[in-house]
Protein backbone atom coordinates (compact mmCIF):
# COMPACT_ATOMS: atom_id res chain seq x y z
CA UNK A 1 0.00 0.00 0.00
CA UNK A 2 1.12 3.56 -0.65
CA UNK A 3 1.75 5.53 2.50
CA UNK A 4 -1.08 7.99 2.03
CA UNK A 5 -1.60 10.66 4.67
CA UNK A 6 -4.38 13.16 5.41
CA UNK A 7 -2.86 15.64 2.95
CA UNK A 8 -3.63 13.25 0.07
CA UNK A 9 -7.29 13.18 -0.86
CA UNK A 10 -8.54 9.96 -2.47
CA UNK A 11 -10.18 10.76 -5.79
CA UNK A 12 -13.45 9.21 -6.94
CA UNK A 13 -13.97 8.03 -10.50
CA UNK A 14 -16.50 10.78 -11.23
CA UNK A 15 -14.11 13.42 -9.84
CA UNK A 16 -11.32 12.00 -11.97
CA UNK A 17 -13.46 12.17 -15.11
CA UNK A 18 -14.50 15.75 -14.34
CA UNK A 19 -10.89 16.85 -13.86
CA UNK A 20 -9.97 15.31 -17.21
CA UNK A 21 -12.62 17.46 -18.87
CA UNK A 22 -11.36 20.67 -17.23
CA UNK A 23 -7.84 21.65 -16.07
CA UNK A 24 -6.27 18.15 -15.89
CA UNK A 25 -4.51 19.13 -12.66
CA UNK A 26 -4.20 16.68 -9.76
CA UNK A 27 -2.57 18.14 -6.66
CA UNK A 28 -2.00 15.97 -3.56
CA UNK A 29 -4.41 13.34 -4.87
CA UNK A 30 -4.38 9.65 -3.92
CA UNK A 31 -5.19 7.22 -6.73
CA UNK A 32 -6.48 4.15 -4.88
CA UNK A 33 -7.91 0.82 -6.11
CA UNK A 34 -11.34 2.51 -5.97
CA UNK A 35 -10.57 4.07 -9.36
CA UNK A 36 -9.23 2.72 -12.63
CA UNK A 37 -6.94 4.47 -15.09
CA UNK A 38 -7.22 1.74 -17.71
CA UNK A 39 -7.57 3.08 -21.28
CA UNK A 40 -8.02 6.68 -20.05
CA UNK A 41 -6.76 9.72 -21.94
CA UNK A 42 -4.45 11.34 -19.35
CA UNK A 43 -2.29 13.20 -21.86
CA UNK A 44 -0.84 16.51 -20.62
CA UNK A 45 -2.13 15.92 -17.09
CA UNK A 46 -0.19 17.43 -14.19
CA UNK A 47 0.28 15.18 -11.17
CA UNK A 48 1.76 17.19 -8.28
CA UNK A 49 2.63 15.43 -5.00
CA UNK A 50 0.28 12.57 -5.83
CA UNK A 51 0.38 8.95 -4.69
CA UNK A 52 -0.56 6.00 -6.91
CA UNK A 53 -1.59 2.77 -5.22
CA UNK A 54 -2.74 0.75 -8.21
CA UNK A 55 -1.72 -2.83 -8.88
CA UNK A 56 -2.02 -2.36 -12.64
CA UNK A 57 -2.67 0.27 -15.28
CA UNK A 58 -3.46 -0.87 -18.82
CA UNK A 59 -3.56 1.15 -22.01
CA UNK A 60 -3.56 4.59 -20.37
CA UNK A 61 -2.22 7.58 -22.32
CA UNK A 62 0.12 9.75 -20.18
CA UNK A 63 1.75 11.44 -23.18
CA UNK A 64 3.25 14.80 -22.22
CA UNK A 65 2.15 14.42 -18.60
CA UNK A 66 4.05 15.91 -15.65
CA UNK A 67 4.77 13.89 -12.50
CA UNK A 68 6.34 16.00 -9.75
CA UNK A 69 6.95 14.83 -6.19
CA UNK A 70 4.86 11.69 -6.76
CA UNK A 71 5.08 8.25 -5.14
CA UNK A 72 4.08 5.26 -7.24
CA UNK A 73 3.60 1.96 -5.44
CA UNK A 74 4.91 -1.18 -7.14
CA UNK A 75 2.49 -2.00 -9.94
CA UNK A 76 2.38 -3.03 -13.57
CA UNK A 77 1.99 -0.49 -16.38
CA UNK A 78 1.09 -2.39 -19.55
CA UNK A 79 0.84 -0.89 -23.05
CA UNK A 80 0.74 2.64 -21.63
CA UNK A 81 1.88 5.76 -23.51
CA UNK A 82 4.26 8.10 -21.68
CA UNK A 83 5.93 9.72 -24.70
CA UNK A 84 7.28 13.14 -23.76
CA UNK A 85 6.35 12.77 -20.10
CA UNK A 86 8.35 14.74 -17.49
CA UNK A 87 9.07 13.00 -14.21
CA UNK A 88 10.72 14.94 -11.37
CA UNK A 89 11.50 14.07 -7.74
CA UNK A 90 9.31 10.97 -7.92
CA UNK A 91 9.72 7.42 -6.66
CA UNK A 92 8.68 4.17 -8.33
CA UNK A 93 10.22 2.05 -5.55
CA UNK A 94 8.89 0.73 -2.24
CA UNK A 95 11.81 0.66 0.20
CA UNK A 96 9.98 -1.50 2.76
CA UNK A 97 9.16 -4.22 0.23
CA UNK A 98 12.30 -3.58 -1.85
CA UNK A 99 10.10 -3.75 -4.91
CA UNK A 100 9.68 -1.55 -7.98
CA UNK A 101 7.28 -1.08 -10.87
CA UNK A 102 7.05 -3.00 -14.12
CA UNK A 103 6.63 -1.25 -17.45
CA UNK A 104 5.66 -3.68 -20.20
CA UNK A 105 5.25 -2.77 -23.89
CA UNK A 106 5.12 0.93 -22.96
CA UNK A 107 5.92 3.96 -25.12
CA UNK A 108 8.58 5.88 -23.17
CA UNK A 109 10.02 7.89 -26.05
CA UNK A 110 11.37 11.29 -25.07
CA UNK A 111 10.74 10.86 -21.34
CA UNK A 112 12.70 13.35 -19.21
CA UNK A 113 13.40 12.18 -15.66
CA UNK A 114 15.26 14.03 -12.92
CA UNK A 115 16.02 12.99 -9.33
CA UNK A 116 13.77 9.93 -9.54
CA UNK A 117 14.06 6.47 -8.01
CA UNK A 118 13.47 3.61 -10.46
CA UNK A 119 15.32 1.02 -8.34
CA UNK A 120 14.55 -2.62 -9.24
CA UNK A 121 12.01 -1.54 -11.84
CA UNK A 122 11.58 -3.70 -14.92
CA UNK A 123 11.31 -2.28 -18.44
CA UNK A 124 10.03 -5.10 -20.62
CA UNK A 125 9.99 -4.56 -24.39
CA UNK A 126 9.49 -0.82 -24.05
CA UNK A 127 10.26 1.84 -26.65
CA UNK A 128 12.73 4.15 -24.88
CA UNK A 129 14.15 6.14 -27.80
CA UNK A 130 15.50 9.56 -26.71
CA UNK A 131 15.02 8.76 -23.01
CA UNK A 132 16.81 11.26 -20.77
CA UNK A 133 17.61 11.03 -17.07
CA UNK A 134 19.61 13.10 -14.59
CA UNK A 135 20.47 12.15 -11.01
CA UNK A 136 18.21 9.10 -11.08
CA UNK A 137 18.63 5.64 -9.55
CA UNK A 138 18.29 2.65 -11.87
CA UNK A 139 19.85 0.30 -9.32
CA UNK A 140 18.93 -3.31 -10.07
CA UNK A 141 16.77 -2.39 -13.08
CA UNK A 142 16.17 -4.88 -15.91
CA UNK A 143 15.82 -3.63 -19.50
CA UNK A 144 14.63 -6.93 -20.94
CA UNK A 145 13.88 -6.57 -24.64
CA UNK A 146 13.60 -2.77 -24.48
CA UNK A 147 15.04 -0.57 -27.19
CA UNK A 148 16.54 2.91 -27.42
CA UNK A 149 16.39 2.86 -31.23
CA UNK A 150 14.22 4.46 -33.89
CA UNK A 151 13.92 3.34 -37.50
CA UNK A 152 14.32 6.35 -39.79
CA UNK A 153 14.07 4.17 -42.89
CA UNK A 154 14.55 0.54 -43.83
CA UNK A 155 18.31 1.03 -43.79
CA UNK A 156 18.79 3.75 -41.17
CA UNK A 157 18.29 3.07 -37.46
CA UNK A 158 19.14 5.73 -34.87
CA UNK A 159 19.82 5.05 -31.20
CA UNK A 160 19.57 7.84 -28.64
CA UNK A 161 19.46 8.20 -24.85
CA UNK A 162 21.15 10.51 -22.33
CA UNK A 163 22.01 9.80 -18.71
CA UNK A 164 23.86 12.09 -16.31
CA UNK A 165 24.90 11.31 -12.73
CA UNK A 166 22.71 8.17 -12.64
CA UNK A 167 23.22 4.98 -10.63
CA UNK A 168 23.22 1.75 -12.65
CA UNK A 169 24.62 -0.54 -9.93
CA UNK A 170 23.49 -4.15 -10.46
CA UNK A 171 21.48 -3.09 -13.53
CA UNK A 172 20.94 -5.65 -16.31
CA UNK A 173 21.45 -4.23 -19.82
CA UNK A 174 22.11 -7.66 -21.36
CA UNK A 175 21.50 -7.74 -25.11
CA UNK A 176 20.45 -4.09 -25.32
CA UNK A 177 21.77 -1.76 -28.04
CA UNK A 178 23.17 1.43 -26.51
CA UNK A 179 24.90 2.58 -29.66
CA UNK A 180 25.65 6.34 -29.57
CA UNK A 181 23.99 6.71 -26.15
CA UNK A 182 25.53 9.12 -23.62
CA UNK A 183 26.43 8.33 -20.02
CA UNK A 184 28.20 11.03 -18.02
CA UNK A 185 29.37 10.71 -14.41
CA UNK A 186 27.27 7.55 -14.00
CA UNK A 187 27.98 4.57 -11.74
CA UNK A 188 28.15 1.02 -13.14
CA UNK A 189 28.91 -1.29 -10.20
CA UNK A 190 28.42 -4.99 -11.00
CA UNK A 191 26.39 -3.94 -14.02
CA UNK A 192 25.57 -6.66 -16.58
CA UNK A 193 26.67 -5.50 -20.03
CA UNK A 194 26.68 -8.92 -21.72
CA UNK A 195 26.24 -8.66 -25.51
CA UNK A 196 25.57 -4.92 -25.26
CA UNK A 197 26.31 -2.78 -28.31
CA UNK A 198 28.11 0.37 -27.12
CA UNK A 199 29.45 1.39 -30.53
CA UNK A 200 30.05 5.17 -30.58
CA UNK A 201 28.67 5.42 -27.04
CA UNK A 202 29.96 8.06 -24.63
CA UNK A 203 30.81 6.91 -21.10
CA UNK A 204 32.75 9.90 -19.78
CA UNK A 205 33.88 10.24 -16.16
CA UNK A 206 31.92 7.14 -15.13
CA UNK A 207 32.69 4.51 -12.52
CA UNK A 208 32.82 1.19 -14.37
CA UNK A 209 34.16 -0.99 -11.59
CA UNK A 210 33.28 -4.69 -11.69
CA UNK A 211 31.02 -4.31 -14.74
CA UNK A 212 30.47 -7.52 -16.71
CA UNK A 213 31.69 -6.91 -20.29
CA UNK A 214 31.49 -10.32 -22.00
CA UNK A 215 30.87 -9.92 -25.75
CA UNK A 216 30.13 -6.19 -25.38
CA UNK A 217 31.03 -4.04 -28.38
CA UNK A 218 33.03 -0.91 -27.50
CA UNK A 219 33.96 0.08 -31.04
CA UNK A 220 34.73 3.83 -31.07
CA UNK A 221 33.27 4.20 -27.57
CA UNK A 222 34.59 7.10 -25.47
CA UNK A 223 35.65 5.98 -21.97
CA UNK A 224 37.91 8.92 -21.18
CA UNK A 225 37.98 9.91 -17.53
CA UNK A 226 36.22 6.74 -16.38
CA UNK A 227 37.50 4.18 -13.89
CA UNK A 228 37.79 0.94 -15.85
CA UNK A 229 39.11 -1.60 -13.37
CA UNK A 230 37.98 -5.02 -14.52
CA UNK A 231 37.72 -4.14 -18.20
CA UNK A 232 39.40 -6.92 -20.18
CA UNK A 233 39.63 -6.21 -23.90
CA UNK A 234 39.97 -9.94 -24.59
CA UNK A 235 36.33 -10.63 -23.71
CA UNK A 236 34.89 -7.88 -25.92
CA UNK A 237 33.36 -8.50 -29.34
CA UNK A 238 34.97 -5.31 -30.64
CA UNK A 239 36.98 -2.30 -29.49
CA UNK A 240 38.53 -0.76 -32.62
CA UNK A 241 38.79 2.98 -32.17
CA UNK A 242 38.07 2.81 -28.42
CA UNK A 243 38.99 6.14 -26.82
CA UNK A 244 40.71 6.21 -23.44
CA UNK A 245 42.94 8.64 -21.59
CA UNK A 246 46.68 8.28 -21.17
CA UNK A 247 46.32 7.31 -17.51
CA UNK A 248 44.01 4.39 -18.44
CA UNK A 249 46.20 2.65 -20.98
CA UNK A 250 48.54 0.95 -18.50
CA UNK A 251 45.70 -0.84 -16.72
CA UNK A 252 44.14 -2.07 -19.97
CA UNK A 253 47.43 -3.38 -21.33
CA UNK A 254 48.40 -5.12 -18.10
CA UNK A 255 45.10 -7.03 -18.10
CA UNK A 256 46.12 -8.35 -21.51
CA UNK A 257 49.44 -9.51 -20.06
CA UNK A 258 51.46 -6.63 -21.47
CA UNK A 259 53.98 -5.15 -19.08
CA UNK A 260 54.24 -1.38 -19.34
CA UNK A 261 57.59 0.02 -18.17
CA UNK A 262 59.20 3.41 -18.57
CA UNK A 263 61.92 3.69 -21.24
Amino acid sequence: MANTDPTHKPVRQDELNTALETNRLFDAVAFTPAVTLDELDLAECRFINCVFDLSSVRGADFSGALFKGCRISPGRFASCKLAGARVHDSSFFDADRKKGCTFAFCDLRGVEAEKCNFAVNSFERCDMYDFGARECSFRGVRFHGSTFTKAISKRVIVTRARFEACNFAFTDFSGVSLESCEFRTCRFLDTALFDVNLTDAVLRDCSLEKAEWERANLTRADLRGSTISGLNLAVLSGYAGLMIGESQQTELLERLGVSVNPD
